[in-house]
């Protein structure tokens, strides 16, 4: 999946997305805000481990070279620091060192920064408490939704699990405003059965779309 662009949204499907916010929140007393962003982190550190540890244990396949009728062949410090440079130069500049690095630290780095992006946005300053944020991250092919304190007493994480399964699929599927659209509106029958408008709301967080290039993080 890695090499792929971050699928660009036009303008009708922004409004689309926007619209749907706005008819949810009419229904709630809750804010919505959706996020997506091309990566959580540059992917360099774990690969160059790998990298590092290759060209250390390289004098161990020596025997195989000998064996093989090399016998004038001998790996040197000049060997290791070649097939280093060239490697790590490959995973830093491809993909490479994307599909390499384990699921889990991009799992990882994925919860941390969709969690800055709710304080960044200032999810957690709304009167109520109630705010959500729809977070994808599209290289890693991760969704998640962040909730704060007033949503969390109420609805848990298992409610919103379906609704993160399902928008991953339409995401590998190239859905990616179907999958906005259906999300939304997800969440926002969950919102309006525990946050019901009972009174005349403000407005205090955008409706539309945020879309970041991604995290600089190295990791």
């Amino acid at each position: 999946m890695r090499g792929t662009q971050m699928k660009k949204l036009d303008e009708t499907a922004k409004r689309k997305i926007s619209g749907r916010i706005a008819e949810v929140e009419k229904n709630c007393e809750s804010e919505l805000v959706c996020l997506i962003t091309r990566q959580s982190a540059r992917y360099i550190l774990f690969p160059l481990l790998i990298t590092a540890i290759f060209a250390l244990f390289m004098p161990i396949i020596q025997p195989l070279a000998n064996a093989a009728g090399a016998t004038g062949f001998v790996i040197t410090f000049q060997h290791q620091t070649i097939v280093f440079v060239v490697l790590a130069a490959l995973f830093v500049f491809t993909p490479l060192g994307h599909m390499l690095t384990p699921a889990w630290i991009k799992q990882q780095n994925c919860a941390r920064y969709s969690t800055e992006q709710f304080f960044s946005h200032k999810l957690h300053e709304t009167a109520s408490r109630n705010a959500i944020l729809i977070f994808v991250s599209w290289d890693e092919r991760f969704v998640t939704i962040v909730a704060d304190k007033g949503i969390n007493e109420r609805v848990q994480q298992s409610d919103w699990d379906g609704l993160i399964a399902g928008f991953v699929t339409q995401i590998k599927a190239g859905e990616l405003e179907r999958g906005f659209l259906d999300i939304i509106g997800g969440a926002g029958d969950l919102l309006t059965q525990n946050f019901p408008v009972t009174a005349p709301k403000t407005d205090e967080l955008p409706n539309h779309l945020i879309a970041l290039e991604g995290a600089h993080y190295v990791n």
